[in-house]
């Protein structure tokens, strides 16, 4: 049980780069996948990772206990073991939450189909990520050795994200604007975006993006959408890298009923010209 007295702050779920977001007592503050067939990257600092679609109970899990290392942090002088209570609470409570959106029995999210993306690496690496992960993060984020899917070690989550296809993303007031018809099977929108702290850098985010962006064309998605905290300027300039541009911005009176900062609406058209 979480002691009393003990307290958390849950970044802004908009992206890899977050900032603080609102004054609650507790807050909830990205080879390529697109067939069945995992593809492996090798990044310059020859980390070897993979991108797929979480399709187990473990994979779903491990995504969801990553977001809550990721989203949750606690001040200075807490007790350690209760932060690493709660946050095994809240990585239960993302598990339940990823696990019912994925599978479209969370009513919330009834006219989205939504798939979850990770990117796992094996736990036999010799590198510095293999090592601060095993350090920092809770077991849940390992997935063990499946010799039946060619996973022959076990691997570590360390990069995860959400494809929302709908045509509005539940509890946000920016709704994207394109297309204008079929929107519920055209338009889709991405969230719960994180990397783990010790993966960061190696090209990660970039990977589960594009990843993300091809799995929506498979679906039929023609215009893709992120939201970010509005002064969060390096995600801004992530996606912009991207080639997501803005649409919307929250107006100043829904973020401050919220108590949180405003947001704002990237869009990105992934129709060919």
């Amino acid at each position: 049980m979480l002691q009393t007295g003990v307290f958390c702050k849950r970044e802004a779920n908009l992206g890899l780069f977050q900032g603080e977001c609102s004054k609650q007592r507790c807050q909830r503050t990205s080879r390529l996948h697109i067939t069945t067939q995992a593809v492996n990257i090798t990044a310059t600092t020859n980390v070897n990772y993979e991108i797929r679609i979480a399709s187990s109970a473990a994979e779903l899990r491990a995504a969801a206990y990553l977001r809550a290392h990721s989203f949750y942090h606690y001040p200075e002088g807490r007790s350690v073991m209760a932060a690493r209570a709660h946050r095994r609470m809240k990585g239960d409570s993302e598990w339940e939450s990823v696990t019912s959106k994925v599978s479209g029995t969370d009513v919330i999210y009834k006219d989205m189909k939504v798939k979850c993306i990770i990117a796992a690496m094996s736990e036999d690496q010799e590198n510095n990520i293999c090592h601060q992960m095993n350090q920092d993060m809770d077991l849940s984020t390992k997935l063990p050795a499946n010799p039946d899917a060619g996973y022959y070690c076990p691997q570590l989550v360390i990069g995860s994200l959400d494809l929302n296809v709908g045509s509005v993303l539940p509890a946000e007031e920016l709704i994207g604007k394109l297309p204008e018809v079929d929107a519920k099977t055209r338009r889709a929108y991405l969230s719960n975006v994180c990397v783990a702290k010790a993966a960061q850098r190696q090209g990660i985010a970039q990977a589960l993006m594009l990843t993300a962006e091809q799995e929506a064309r498979r679906e039929g998605v023609q215009h893709l959408y992120v939201h970010v905290v509005l002064n969060n300027e390096p995600a801004v300039k992530f996606y912009q890298r991207l080639d997501f541009e803005l649409e919307a911005e929250e107006s100043v009176g829904f973020a401050r009923a919220l108590d949180r900062p405003r947001r704002k609406l990237l869009h990105k058209c992934l129709q060919k010209t």
